[in-house]
């Protein structure tokens, strides 16, 4: 009986997840078919330099990503998307914006394409990021499997800047939507399903031990004041922990539950201390 009651607890708590993964949207805007086929051939202009911008992975789904050119925002990505501009020969600033900021400076040259692979990793939260230069044969591969954004219009008023001609028309857009949520306040799994959807936004700031959001996911709150306790997936985190031959009496502690999200810590035997992030039951050792 009280196996069936679990499985039945994890049932709800996996059924009130997805209602708010499905009731909570976020759109980007998305160019033509016609602009997404003219983007992929990929043509060079010999006075300008072309970026693409690419995110080719679900990971994150949930999450819109800023990207910054210069100090200006040209566009947010979602999973399996990408943004195209020109821009003027020199050197040019990126900015990926998540949990973290992630600033990327390149030296552009007229005639050349540029590919940067827009990377999201796992975060404390939700999803951070890193971008990569690639190489052309990787850049195009990731931009041919995803689909072209439109490009914020005030960036093609920008001195030195402009659409590039196998960019986005910002006159035929359509859209498409990802979902969005936020955890409860509560780890009820009994919860309202509609209460879990709330617009994306950055961690409490008492829950963070400096004002730094590049530095969050490495200075959580302070240990010495959370009492220890077992949490759902604390002998998972403890089995994880084994695996990295970390021993411990103690056991893995919940550190901070925000649903669906857990945070684990667990001390080792030989000193080592040790920091797991769950959701869903599913854990990983957490490195900033």
């Amino acid at each position: 009986m009280v196996r069936l009651f679990k499985q039945f607890a994890t049932i709800a708590f996996l059924g009130a997840s997805l209602t708010g993964l499905l009731t909570g949207c976020a759109s980007v805007k998305l160019a033509s078919t016609q602009e997404d086929a003219k983007a992929k051939t990929f043509a060079t202009n010999p006075n300008q330099a072309n970026l693409y911008i690419y995110r080719n992975e679900f990971m994150g789904a949930a999450i819109q990503m800023p990207i910054d050119l210069d100090g200006r925002e040209i566009g947010k990505t979602g999973p399996k998307s990408y943004l195209s501009i020109g821009v003027a020969p020199g050197k040019h600033t990126l900015v990926s914006k998540a949990e973290n900021d992630f600033t990327l400076d390149l030296a552009t040259e007229a005639g050349k394409n540029y590919y940067v692979w827009q990377e999201v990793k796992m975060g404390l939260l939700y999803a951070r990021t890193k971008l990569q230069l690639v190489d052309e044969a990787q850049g195009q591969a990731g931009v041919r499997e995803s689909k072209l954004l439109e490009i914020s219009g005030a960036i093609t008023k920008q001195s030195g800047m402009s659409v590039a001609s196998n960019a986005p028309s910002p006159a035929v857009t359509s859209t498409v939507t990802y979902p969005v949520t936020t955890p409860v306040a509560s780890s009820n799994s009994s919860a309202n399903p509609s209460a879990i959807t709330a617009p994306i936004s950055k961690p409490s700031p008492e829950l963070i031990a400096t004002n730094s959001v590049n530095d969050m996911a490495s200075t959580p709150v302070k240990i010495e004041k959370v009492p220890f306790e077992l949490g759902v997936s604390s002998v998972t985190v403890e089995r994880i922990a084994k695996q990295n031959s970390c021993e411990s009496k103690k056991g893995a502690g919940l550190l901070y539950r925000k649903s669906p999200v857990e945070v684990y810590r667990i001390e080792c035997d030989d000193g080592r201390e040790i920091k797991a992030r769950c959701e869903m039951r599913q854990c990983e050792i957490f490195k900033p």
